[in-house]
């Protein structure tokens, strides 16, 4: 059993050790570096209320995934199949030591009844077009890919997804 909440200014330190974890612990097609997403990019999404965190019931930080309405200039470029309202998924991440225990569909399964709740039309997100292992994650929880876009301040190119709720 998992327990899903919103990040409060207290979950900072670990949810950045977390990230700076998952840095150190790449797997193949991962664009995160040292540099993003930075502490204050995690600060930022705890302050706006966009951030949540996984938990065990012992409260050990599992994944963190943040939610909001915002989303890079170039999705206005992108067929969604589903008209607006849509919240945007970003900085989904999980702990390097439990991947594989399907930790990422959990966070987007709790994500999605989120989404529900406040009567959001669809989830959409951007992952960089070599995040392999991402791509199947997302493709198995039913998220289709919409097409390939820039985003503002970084290089190559990424795949939009959107999942219709």
């Amino acid at each position: 059993m998992y327990l899903f909440r919103k990040a409060t200014l207290q979950d900072l330190p670990r949810v950045y050790a977390l990230k700076q974890e998952v840095v150190r612990h790449p797997y193949p097609g991962m664009s995160w570096s040292e540099a993003y997403p930075s502490e204050e990019v995690l600060k930022n999404d705890i302050q706006t209320g966009s951030m949540f965190l996984l938990l065990s019931e012992e409260d050990r930080l599992l994944g963190v995934v943040s939610v909001n309405e915002a989303c890079d200039v170039h999705y206005q470029q992108v067929n969604w199949q589903t008209p607006v309202p849509a919240c945007y998924m970003h900085r989904l991440f999980v702990k390097p030591r439990n991947r594989g225990e399907h930790l990422g569909a959990e966070l987007i399964s709790r994500v999605e009844s989120e989404a529900r709740t406040r009567a959001y039309r669809s989830i959409r997100f951007d992952s960089c077009t070599s995040n392999y292992p991402a791509h199947r994650l997302y493709e198995r929880c039913g998220y289709l890919r919409c097409g390939e876009i820039p985003l503002t301040g970084k290089t190559g190119t990424y795949y939009a997804f959107e999942k219709s709720l």
